[in-house]
């Protein structure tokens, strides 16, 4: 199984497989699709204060309200407990839509890095930063996985029967797991 591996340098580099490879880039791209960035709506008010989106120039806003996705939800947390009703609107008001834009583009990133060894396999290189962005994406692709998998402390792959369709999913979910831990271990 590929694994990352630091060298002396301080470069770190994964050897993958060409399933290895394709997996990951289509997971990236689900991810990407998934965080789709919606259609923000003009805020008059936000405009004539000043108080844009995060810097935004436009006086544009995200929505209010969570998503309906339960992995949406996962990558997407509230900011507030939910008896915060009112600030936790304000704070996805605010935010929601930079977020989803900083883990599309780490995706995009793993992709991109991805490109030269698709369909061939090969070795993926990357330096501090590269790494970093990684682990955000693997992160971002683990939990949603083990959100439509419904991955628990009391639920894992040795609960499904030989037969079942999910344990291809789950193997996929074992194999992000072992590169975001290896991963984590080089940057160590």
């Amino acid at each position: 199984m590929a694994t990352f591996r630091r060298s002396r340098s301080g470069v770190l580099s994964l050897d993958l497989k060409p399933v290895e490879a394709d997996v990951l880039a289509s997971l990236a791209r689900e991810v990407i699709e998934l965080l789709d960035v919606p259609v923000r709506t003009l805020d008059p008010l936000a405009v004539e204060l000043g108080l844009t989106d995060l810097g935004d120039a436009d006086g544009t806003v995200g929505p209010t309200a969570p998503p309906d996705d339960e992995v949406l939800r996962r990558l997407l947390p509230d900011a507030y407990a939910a008896t915060e009703g009112e600030a936790a609107s304000e704070f996805r008001r605010l935010t929601e839509r930079s977020l989803r834009e900083r883990k599309a583009a780490a995706a995009r990133t793993v992709l991109d890095t991805l490109e030269p060894v698709a369909g061939q396999g090969g070795r993926v290189q990357l330096d501090g930063d590269g790494a970093r962005t990684w682990l955000t994406a693997l992160n971002d692709i683990r939990l949603a996985l083990g959100t439509r998998l419904g991955v628990s402390e009391d639920r894992d792959a040795d609960d499904l029967a030989a037969d079942d369709p999910d344990r291809y999913a789950w193997a996929v979910y074992d194999f992000t797991t072992h590169l975001q831990e290896t991963l984590v271990r080089s940057l160590g």
